[in-house]
């Protein structure tokens, strides 16, 4: 049994925090002694959540024709890939009908996601009444990513019946300008905290394979602890054709489970969502849409 692996679960089984260089030395230790990282980890999962698994649906409200240019993103204009640049806007009733399948394989949490750096007032109307409608007609649990919005966009969204608003920081602030570069990094944690301070609750989590080292992974998750989000998306890279990010090799199992591991070290209380693919905030790329599908589903497991 490895002692430092032991020893840093046996502090957060007892309530505390790790900081930055004791998430270090763990992950070291977590590369020599793989099980005993997994078994841990396993630990403090059962300690906190029990079994449970929680499973979300989306939907894209508006896919397509995005104006930012996140590397890995195939929706992006600025990227030569296999989807139309000309953006679409699902109907009310293609948005309904998807909810209303998600209702009936009891999924607890429906999310509508767009593409763009944020929503026109016209179409965040729009939104407002549909969210308003699946709120009377299925009583689901109705989540948003509409992208970079002000806290009184955000109160509004709680009004209607949003409960909690998804919105990625993707890397660390130090790696994030080497993947976006038409918003700053500061632009989506005060995304964030907007949400927070409108009431709603906040899915925010990032990206991993896209060229960060560990201590890129280790400072996301304190900056999401310190915004004190309550769900952490970890998205593994699905390399698409035609991104900057095209190329790079998929990351190995292994490593995704070490990323999974420290991450329920460092944030032991959060529940955290796994899911293969691209940024993880409207999983439309990885769902294949574009024209044929409407629905994705992923596992937040805690």
């Amino acid at each position: 049994m490895n002692k430092v692996i032991q020893s840093y679960a046996e502090s957060v089984l007892s309530g505390g925090l790790l900081n930055r260089r004791q998430a270090l030395e763990l992950a070291q230790a977590g590369r020599t002694d793989f099980e005993d990282f997994l078994y841990w980890a396993d630990r403090i999962r059962r300690h906190f959540f029990g079994e449970t698994v929680h499973i979300c649906s989306i939907v894209p409200g508006r896919l397509g024709g995005c104006s930012q240019d996140c590397a890995f993103c195939a929706q992006s204009v600025h990227y030569d890939t296999a989807v139309d640049k000309k953006p679409r806007l699902l109907t009310e009733e293609e948005i309904v009908s998807a909810a209303a399948e998600a209702k009936a394989r009891r999924v607890n949490h429906f999310g509508i996601v767009t593409s763009g750096r944020s929503v026109p007032e016209g179409e965040l109307q729009r939104l407002e009444g549909i969210i308003r409608r699946l709120r009377q007609e299925f009583g689901i649990r109705v989540c948003a990513a509409l992208g970079i919005l002000d806290e009184e966009a955000m109160k509004r969204l709680a009004a209607a019946g949003v409960e909690r608003y998804n919105h990625n920081l993707e890397t660390s602030e130090r790696h994030f300008p080497n993947i976006v570069k038409t918003h700053r990094y500061e632009e989506r944690v005060a995304t964030i905290r907007a949400a927070l301070k409108a009431g709603l609750k906040v899915c925010a989590g990032g990206i991993f394979g896209i060229g960060e080292t560990l201590e890129d992974r280790i400072d996301m998750a304190m900056e999401l602890r310190g915004l004190g989000v309550d769900m952490v998306p970890l998205n593994f890279l699905h390399p698409i054709p035609g991104t900057p990010l095209g190329t790079m090799p998929t990351l190995a199992p292994r490593e995704i489970l070490r990323i999974v591991a420290l991450y329920r070290f460092l944030l032991p209380q959060t529940h955290l969502k796994v899911a293969g693919g691209v940024c993880g905030t409207c999983g439309i790329c990885k769902a294949g849409y574009f024209g044929r599908d409407v629905r994705a589903s992923s596992a937040a497991i805690t």
